[in-house]
């Protein structure tokens, strides 16, 4: 426990409970019910108390995705607040991309007033629910309704506890207005998440761990499959030992920098190629629909959750799973295997020396471009690479990576989850935690006007921490039309000229937006322009710390093209010439 001086109200106590469990911002919107949280936080800092910054937030799902941002790069909780059902309700998928980002944040929201006095507003009747906490229960860990008679800061410290046990995820708490201002002692020492304990895994079953250490010895082929290696830059040093050592090849997904791209060991083989996989922490490390092993593969599975128990039906199949902290186990396998026999040794020597690729294989860059010069993906992505410096903060919810290098842990960042909206504002609240950082966001059109773009800006001009978004511009969803496609070929709602449900015709014009907000905006139709486009865009940011927003036009569908031969888009065709 911190000792100190608790504070007189129970919003007080929170706040307390949260800085002493190492929560260092509170991602706010205002609410009614709320004005004890501001209260709190104005009397903590006056008098020289810990307490989270509050930051202001003018949109839910920005809140909580940004705080996203935060863990993402600090590791530490986070918190955030919303308006009564409502607000809670506004977070969105921003809760789903959380839960499946296995993010520790206490999300928090406000509860109207059941005392006949304080309520002085018809909204506190039609707030009201039965069970406000069945909003989130299927994405959190826990949830809990505070009442006048716990001991709030104790419930704080329960929450965040279970918050950063292993796996991590968000959790829920439900603060009623009466309760939030309701006095508690003003002695007595602060708990904390670390006083109660924070469980830590180890290494996992020791006979899993040696039996892992013999397959990938003896196989003729061993590939490790992850996913979230790359959340601790100790795993990914580990990871990278190991491929090298033992000549095992490495299937990563893009979630995080999981192994340096310059990394020899990178395979994008199919998975009916191995005869042992390592299942390393990856919720969906194959889809029976599109891949399987082959059935004389044999397939260990280790995480933190080997059994993947958020999901009500999960048929992949393995030979032995245990529970395991990546780093751990990783430095385990490579203590069993330095002690390998000569007939092992000839085995790992004879792998070593044919290694699948030099570093990921990248594609051509001219991927699919037109004559007209105009960008592609492969195009941005090519511009993006020769761009970015090693330390730069990229989040991405677009189109495939692979062509973008990162060769250095913690600048790579994928939602986890599949709600659309995220990039940005988790560009925006890992900068902010990274104290400044430069950060690139590339997201599409579809995915931008999810994620509440005018308040992303303005959080990032409030911050001091303004981020290079890159919209790739395709007028559409690739939901509504290239998935409608592959589901209705020759369809009447695909041969028809405007595919209903899936064009975002005529397109908002992005860059004007972001001028409209004091903020960088340019339009990018060629090729040619993407990379002085870019240099200008990172000048804005980090010379004169302006957000900057890139709209990049791409020809229609042009991540799964309905029509082939259908011409790029340009400013003529909507009648807007303008940059």
């Amino acid at each position: 426990m911190t000792s100190g001086p608790a504070a007189a109200s129970a919003a007080a106590a929170v706040l307390a409970a949260a800085a002493a469990s190492g929560v260092q911002r509170l991602w706010f919107n205002s609410g009614s019910e709320l004005t004890s949280f501001q209260e709190a936080h104005a009397q903590a800092r006056h008098h020289g108390r810990p307490t989270p910054e509050l930051i202001t937030c003018p949109h839910e799902h920005v809140a909580l995705t940004a705080a996203m941002g935060e863990t993402m790069v600090t590791g530490r909780p986070a918190m955030t607040a919303a308006h009564a059902d409502l607000g809670l309700l506004h977070h969105g998928g921003a809760i789903h991309n959380a839960m499946w980002g296995d993010h520790p944040i206490m999300i928090m929201s406000g509860y109207p007033p059941t005392r006949a006095e304080a309520r002085t507003s018809p909204v506190f009747w039609k707030q009201q629910r039965w069970d406000q906490g069945s909003i989130v229960r299927q994405y959190v860990k826990w949830d809990y309704k505070l009442s006048a008679l716990d001991d709030a800061g104790l419930v704080v410290a329960r929450g965040l506890q279970v918050a950063l046990a292993p796996r991590p995820g968000p959790v829920y708490l439900a603060m009623p207005e009466e309760v939030g201002r309701y006095p508690v002692p003003a002695d007595g020492p602060t708990p904390s998440a670390q006083m109660l304990g924070i469980p830590r895994l180890g290494p996992g079953d020791p006979d899993v761990v040696s039996e892992v250490a013999r397959r990938l010895t003896t196989a003729r082929r061993p590939v490790v499959v992850t996913d979230r290696v790359g959340v601790n830059p100790q795993a990914v040093a580990l990871l990278a030992e190991l491929a090298d050592t033992l000549g095992v090849q490495v299937r990563a997904s893009r979630y995080r920098m999981n192994l340096p791209d310059d990394n020899p060991w990178h395979t994008t083989d199919a998975l009916d190629q191995f005869d042992v996989i390592v299942v390393l922490d990856h919720p969906v490390p194959w889809m029976p629909a599109v891949e399987r092993p082959r059935d004389d593969a044999w397939i260990g599975w280790v995480g933190p959750d080997p059994i993947e128990s958020r999901v009500p039906l999960y048929e992949l199949r393995a030979d032995a799973r245990t529970t395991a902290d990546p780093a751990a186990f990783l430095a385990a396998v490579l203590a069993e295997v330095g002690s390998a026999g000569p007939g092992d040794a000839d085995s790992i020597r004879r792998r070593r020396q044919h290694p699948p690729a030099a570093g990921r294989a990248r594609r051509s860059t001219d991927g699919g471009a037109p004559a007209s010069g105009v960008p592609t993906p492969a195009l941005i992505a090519a511009a993006l690479d020769r761009h970015l410096r090693p330390d730069d903060l990229l989040t991405w919810e677009v189109f495939d990576t692979t062509t973008v290098s990162r060769t250095k842990p913690g600048t790579l960042f994928e939602k986890g989850g599949s709600s659309l909206g995220w990039s940005v504002a988790a560009a925006t609240g890992a900068s902010i935690a990274a104290g400044g950082a430069h950060a690139v966001a590339v997201t599409g059109d579809g995915s931008y006007l999810f994620g509440s773009p005018d308040s992303c800006l303005w959080l990032q001009q409030q911050c001091d921490a303004p981020v290079v978004t890159v919209v790739v511009n395709n007028g559409g969803y690739r939901t509504g039309t290239t998935t409608l496609a592959a589901h209705y070929p020759g369809g009447l709602a695909v041969t028809e000229p405007t595919v209903l449900g899936g064009h975002l015709t005529p397109s908002p014009d992005f860059a004007a937006h972001a001028r409209s907000q004091g903020c960088y905006g340019e339009r990018v139709v060629a090729a040619a322009d993407l990379a002085a486009a870019l240099d200008r865009a990172r000048t804005s940011v980090e010379r004169d710390r302006v957000p900057a927003v890139l709209d990049v036009w791409v020809p229609e569908h042009l991540t799964g093209s309905m029509d082939p031969g259908r011409r790029a888009r340009t400013p003529a065709d909507e009648g807007n010439t303008d940059g």
